[in-house]
């Protein structure tokens, strides 16, 4: 996520590094990998009524047999396959179809928190309907008031064109663990809508398991807050899998805080949500596990 100034209604890029994890993804820092605290458990807050909740998984949520769930094309959505693989300095470019999936089900996303009068910039996806995927840090700071004020998002945003309309969520997740410390291996978010925005748009599939993604090729796609709301993707392979955290050598700046991380092989399963930069020099994504998964179906 990356802080956004508007002034005379003309946004205008904030070149000062923020502290915390509001910071540029580039030079924000994590630790390295924590000992196991447990799986992820969801909290809540509803926009609209203010309520606070933290959510427990129905025993009878009916879950998948295996540890995939599928992705949604609209019927007769052209599909952009084309994935590139480069190296050297930011290797990242345009995505210029933004109505062909996935980049349909990729939303760039403006926040305003309660003790700042900015606008700060993100990147979420569709995981259903009603339903998208973000980090934590996008919708929670403790330094900036607490939960968001509120989250809008234009999926297929393409500069000044937002073929599928803004949407504004009405519910906003994350984690008990990021809400009490703001603890890195918690950095998960997910938004839910009152409008059926998914079945324009399509959304991800996603997949976990507890071997290792080390080697596997991903896509890291989504909004950098200097690209003035244009789309940028770039693909490469997983150098280090752990417990909660993906990293990889994937060019990313600001505003790309919740780029889905899909694997580069025609499924569009998403394994991770973009995150963070590593002091140890990768950046990263928080991996989804079978506890993050658990929660994610229950809401799509």
């Amino acid at each position: 996520m990356k802080k956004n100034k508007i002034v005379n209604k003309i946004g205008i890029l904030v070149l000062a590094v923020m502290l915390s994890i509001l910071s540029s993804i580039t030079v924000l820092a994590s630790e390295p990998e924590e000992a196991e605290l447990g799986p992820r458990q969801d909290i809540s807050k509803n926009l609209t009524t203010g309520e606070i909740t933290v959510n427990e998984i129905p025993a009878n949520l009916n879950k998948n047999s295996s540890d995939v769930m599928e992705p949604f094309i609209p019927e007769g959505m052209k599909v952009d396959p084309t994935t590139r693989e480069v190296i050297g300095p930011d290797n990242r470019y345009r995505i210029t179809d933004t109505t062909a999936y996935p980049n349909s089900a990729i939303c760039y996303m403006e926040m305003k928190f309660p003790d700042d009068d900015g606008l700060y910039v993100g990147t979420a996806w569709m995981y259903g309907e009603r339903v998208a995927m973000t980090a934590g840090h996008c919708v929670y700071d403790a330094s900036l008031g607490g939960w968001a004020e509120w989250v809008r998002i234009y999926p297929g945003s393409n500069g000044g064109t937002s073929p599928y309309g803004v949407h504004y969520a009405s519910v906003l997740h994350t984690d008990t663990k990021y809400i009490g410390s703001e603890n890195s291996n918690y950095d998960w978010g997910l938004l839910e809508f009152s409008s059926d925005i998914g079945s324009s748009t399509g959304y991800f599939g996603a997949s976990w398991t507890t071997s290792s993604l080390v080697g596997t090729g991903i896509v890291v796609r989504g909004y950098p807050v200097e690209k003035n709301a244009q789309m940028w993707s770039m693909s490469g392979s997983i150098a280090a899998s752990g417990t909660f955290k993906l990293s990889y050598y994937i060019d990313t700046t600001g505003g790309q805080s919740g780029s889905p991380v899909y694997k580069n092989d025609g499924n569009y399963r998403c394994v991770g949500i973009h995150t963070n930069y590593n002091s140890l020099g990768y950046n990263q994504a928080e991996r989804i596990d079978e506890s993050l998964f658990d929660i994610m179906n229950q809401y799509r």
